[in-house]
């Protein structure tokens, strides 16, 4: 008699996690990888506590951890100069996908420019608003990776990093180096739980690289009104961070994925008219670098349903390579 007959056999099914960070801001008011990773600049490797810790301020697994753990940036922009510009906020990405699946056909009734979004990039009224705009477009981003990744195989659970540091300071030598470090003991343990596979980039500066203010809305100020504008434009990534971050992740095998500035030149409406190459152009750059192959353009920024923002497609991107065991994954945007 089989000793095995009658025995249960119980199949237990590992979950494969695939984690991405955020390089990006989400509040200020919170910790950042810098500030959990201060005093370690001596250390060759991170101890299990400290990634635990990192873990537990910037580690998020759905839009509600998110809101949970940042969302209190929101309170640090005056409500009166939010309501001004777009009312009271409406929709969400799911509202998003509706959208494109309602209009369907040729239409593309989302790739055309509406009046809200003319008005958001040209009118000088509302430069002061454009942190609380990127700061939408942040959460919207979030959402948007968590709602793709909803595709996910069964065995795969998606997980979001957000490192909450601002491109300029993350561009200095030793917050670089705290990222390499995290990095080199993450994703060389044994236990490959923790290890990152993608990094998200937004806002990469552009090659056709506009003022946000057309000049026949300047007033009687001229030039200098035009400067004091633009010095409160939100910051772009430039091209000598992304080389930098390209060449921690590469070292690392994370690919990058990036995205160009969320405004109207990169976005559907523009891609549709204007096709991928100014994104070829925009990439050159990159081409010859020693880890080219860890880097990737995602294209083109989608218009989100609320008035005057946008769904990063670095976000989409990246979930969408995170939920998939197979090549050829598919994307909750089809319309897009």
């Amino acid at each position: 008699m089989d000793i095995l007959q009658g025995v249960w056999q119980i199949e237990i099914k590992m979950i494969k996690k695939y984690r991405t960070i955020l390089l990006a801001q989400a509040n200020s008011e919170k910790e950042n990888i810098a500030s959990l990773l201060a005093g370690t600049e001596q250390q060759v490797a991170l101890s299990d506590e400290q990634l635990r810790t990192v873990e537990k301020h910037l580690l998020v697994k759905s839009l509600e951890e998110y809101d949970a753990k940042f969302g209190e940036a929101q309170r640090e922009i005056e409500l009166a100069d939010k309501e001004d510009v777009f009312g009271k906020p409406q929709g969400d990405v799911a509202e998003f996908v509706n959208r494109l699946e309602a209009y369907g056909g040729e239409q593309y009734e989302i790739w055309y420019q509406r009046e809200t979004d003319a008005a958001w990039g040209e009118t000088v009224n509302q430069v002061g608003n454009k942190a609380w705009q990127k700061q939408q477009e942040i959460r919207c981003g979030v959402e948007a990776f968590f709602y793709q990744g909803q595709m996910a195989e069964p065995e795969i659970e998606v997980e979001l990093l957000v490192l909450n540091i601002t491109s300029q300071e993350l561009l200095q030598p030793t917050q670089l180096a705290k990222l390499e470090l995290y990095l080199a003991t993450a994703n060389h343990k044994r236990d490959e739980e923790q290890r990152i596979h993608y990094a998200i980039l937004p806002e990469v500066e552009y090659i056709q690289k506009k003022s946000f203010v057309r000049e026949r809305f300047l007033g009687n100020g001229g030039m200098q009104e035009m400067a004091d504008l633009e010095a409160k434009q939100p910051e772009c990534v430039s091209t000598e961070l992304v080389l930098h971050l390209l060449a921690i992740l590469g070292r690392h095998k994370v690919t990058l994925c990036y995205q160009y500035e969320t405004r109207l030149e990169s976005s559907a409406e523009a891609f549709a008219r204007e096709g991928m190459e100014p994104y070829r152009q925009a990439g050159e750059p990159y081409e010859g670098h020693q880890y080219a192959e860890y880097i990737t353009c995602c294209y083109p920024n989608l218009t989100a349903p609320r008035e005057g923002l946008y769904i990063g497609a670095a976000y989409v991107v990246a979930a969408m390579l995170s939920a998939q065991a197979n090549e050829g994954g598919r994307t909750r945007f089809l319309k897009e």
